[in-house]
């Protein structure tokens, strides 16, 4: 981090050049930064002061409710800033990252094709939202996952047709945003073609114009027309558009500003996501990213390991800070580009602050939304054999995944404590050792098929029920599988992962395939599986 100088007392200082007040206050406002801990630090509350944009939350900045309302409070207090998080549902959330989340996620709201309980649904996350203070969902995911072994979108995705990622992308921000929360449509111009997680490597879809306009822009063009007030650019190279990555591509800028006729915020992945951080630079992307036409650089979760070390939370700030702040005092980035972007973000924000409130004391979900939950929970399950109610007393749970999701965070024991709950004495044995996960942070091994943590030489363990996610996503995973089975062939597989095929997993004669994980669809399954 070489614009980033730490003097012996520990203070950051920076080595930016000068700039008039009015100038550094647009920089300020085009950042989006996360931090450490579960109050606002003091760089944090300075940098409101000077005109802050935005502010990203992740599960460790939050304890309870009613911490998380009184910290928003605190930074609405000083500065004019939107409060973002991912909240998508399922897996990725933030609001319920320890207890899991009270609400399904898109491929289960996919599988039931119901867009009243899409609606519902989106309406109850919004809630949550909104009664913690925070002003924009980085949610929806409007990629439409057209590779089974998607590695980050899988479950994410309402689908793989576009037509019907389109139709709930549309319902989803539609209703979110009647509640008063920012929706935002990512990963722009789509991720759900790729083999890669751009938290670990740098992707490249190589499909011709015609396919990406015909199947990946469908969503997208559904959400602008749905008056997604923001859209997420996605770390991937698109040759068909241009040979640099979507979030640093004046082409694709073009492509949803001009063939979308989108006019609201074009907001950036995490730019500490190794795709960015180890091709272009943390600092530079963030320049080269507003360059392009993006509008507000997320700079990511603090702690992710970037190239050349670990920074501390300001560390990272000021070193985008100084990056871009030089870059205008050489005429790198035009004064009128930020200007441009600062319009924006303040629009959002007074949209925003127009539209908020909320009391954390009353209950957020409420019975028509959780109600909605349980019914797509039911419905999305997909079932194959003699599985109805074929557990009694004791039995005996095999967790055989190891791929976690970098945006998920961790691996979710939902349907395994469900399924203990009702049946007690019952045991869970995992194959593979989990390491501790923290979602966005990653490790270039994370993801990487076929390199078990341990496990992969063991011959297996006797199971009446296994859990598996994405088959055909991880060698390792699918190695694991095979040994259970052949063990313990009538064992019920329930499948937490995208299901791909109906003809997915025919060794499985005993299968249940969820369309993801969350506290819904643990007790549906827990429900359908015992008697």
């Amino acid at each position: 981090m070489s614009s980033v100088n730490t003097g012996a007392s520990g203070s950051t200082t920076s080595t930016a050049p000068a700039v008039d007040e009015r100038t550094r206050r647009l920089v300020h406002a085009v950042l989006m930064p996360g931090f450490t801990g579960t109050s606002a630090p003091p760089w944090l509350l300075d940098a409101l002061r000077d005109g802050l944009g935005s502010v990203c939350y992740f599960g460790h900045n939050l304890e309870s409710p009613e911490q998380t309302a009184a910290l928003s409070e605190r930074i609405h207090a000083a500065g004019r800033a939107v409060i973002a998080m991912d909240e998508e549902g399922g897996g990725v959330t933030r609001l319920h990252v320890r207890g899991g989340s009270p609400h399904v996620g898109a491929a289960v709201l996919g599988r039931a094709d119901d867009l009243a309980l899409t609606a519902a649904v989106a309406r109850g996350i919004a809630r949550d939202v909104r009664a913690a203070g925070i002003d924009l969902a980085l949610a929806p995911v409007a990629d439409v996952n057209s590779d089974p072994a998607n590695p980050v979108i899988g479950v994410r995705s309402f689908g793989a047709d576009p037509g019907l990622v389109g139709t709930h992308t549309a319902a989803f921000v539609t209703a979110m945003q009647a509640e008063g929360v920012a929706a935002c449509a990512k990963h722009f111009p789509g991720h759900g073609d790729t083999k890669v997680d751009s938290h670990v490597g740098l992707p490249v879809v190589a499909v011709d114009l015609e396919t990406l306009r015909s199947r990946d822009l469908v969503p997208f063009a559904g959400a602008v027309a749905a008056g997604v007030r923001c859209v997420m650019t996605s770390h991937i190279v698109f040759p068909a558009l241009d040979s640099a990555m979507a979030t640093v591509s004046p082409a694709v800028v073009a492509l949803l500003r001009d063939g979308l006729g989108f006019d609201g915020v074009i907001v950036s992945d995490a730019i500490s996501m190794l795709a960015v951080a180890e091709t272009i630079g943390f600092a530079e992307s963030a320049v080269r990213a507003l360059a392009a036409g993006v509008d507000l650089v997320c700079l990511g979760n603090p702690g992710l390991p970037l190239t050349g070390g670990t920074p501390t939370d300001e560390e990272e700030f000021r070193a985008v800070l100084d990056a871009v702040t030089r870059a205008v005092a050489e005429g790198r980035l035009p004064v009128a580009r930020l200007e441009e972007a600062a319009a924006r973000v303040h629009a959002l924000a007074d949209w925003t602050q127009g539209a908020r409130g909320g009391d954390v004391s009353e209950a957020s979900v409420t019975s028509d939304v959780t109600d909605a939950n349980a019914a797509a929970a039911r419905r999305a399950l997909r079932v194959r054999g003699q599985v109805a109610g074929s557990l009694s007393g004791a039995v005996r749970v095999v967790d055989v995944r190891r791929r976690r999701n970098v945006a998920t965070g961790r691996l979710s024991d939902l349907v395994a404590d469900a399924l203990l709950n009702r049946l007690p004495g019952s045991t869970v044995e995992a194959v593979f050792a989990r390491t501790a996960t923290v979602e966005g942070r990653a490790q270039q091994g994370d993801l990487t098929p076929g390199e078990a943590q341990d496990g992969t030489a063991s011959p297996g363990i006797p199971a009446d029920v296994v859990l598996v996610g994405t088959p055909g996503s991880d060698p390792a995973q699918d190695a694991a599988l095979a040994r259970q089975l052949a063990l313990s062939p009538g064992a019920v597989v329930v499948c937490l992962g995208w299901p791909g095929t109906e003809d997915v997993l025919p060794e499985a004669v005993n299968a249940v395939f969820t369309h993801g994980e969350s506290l819904p669809t643990a007790r549906a399954v827990a429900a359908l599986l015992t008697r």
